[in-house]
């Protein structure tokens, strides 16, 4: 009677060591997934996401969605976190030239959209890429073109 009653407590104290170890595993990566959240929400206070495509003219379309940008950038410095560009300056703002060496074709160039969501469809952008100020959740394109104008 002993020996089945020593073998049930012993039985119960292996599933309480069991149990034990699995809640505080358990515990432990919760709290890492805690901490992970915080200062993702902490960073997302000081950036916002956005959707970049870039549309290279010749059937190369490549997407960068959910690309993390500080706030108050500009679409020039955004789609310089994601690829090579180059540009001019001039009074008119940033003129890009290239983006990943794609460029220079004569009557070719690189024009920028914006999707509105309003109207569910792209717009041509309104000014310069440099001064075109993102906000979180936007969606813009590049398109390397020869323009109908």
């Amino acid at each position: 009677m002993w020996f089945w009653a020593s073998l049930v407590l012993l039985c119960g104290l292996i599933a309480s060591i069991y149990l034990s170890v699995y809640y505080y595993n358990e515990s432990v990566r919760y709290q890492s997934l805690y901490r992970e959240a915080i200062k993702k929400l902490h960073h997302l206070r000081t950036h916002m996401l956005i959707n970049i495509l870039i549309n290279y003219g010749n059937g190369t379309k490549i997407w960068y969605n959910e690309t993390e940008v500080p706030i108050g950038s500009s679409l020039l410095d955004a789609t310089r976190n994601v690829a090579r560009v180059d540009y001019q300056l001039s009074q008119y703002g940033a003129f890009v030239t290239a983006i990943n060496g794609r460029g220079g074709d004569p009557g070719y160039y690189w024009m920028w959209y914006f999707w509105n969501s309003t109207s569910r469809k792209w717009e041509m952008g309104p000014v310069a890429a440099d001064a075109y100020i993102l906000h979180h959740g936007d969606t813009v394109s590049w398109v390397y073109e020869k323009p109908s104008w």
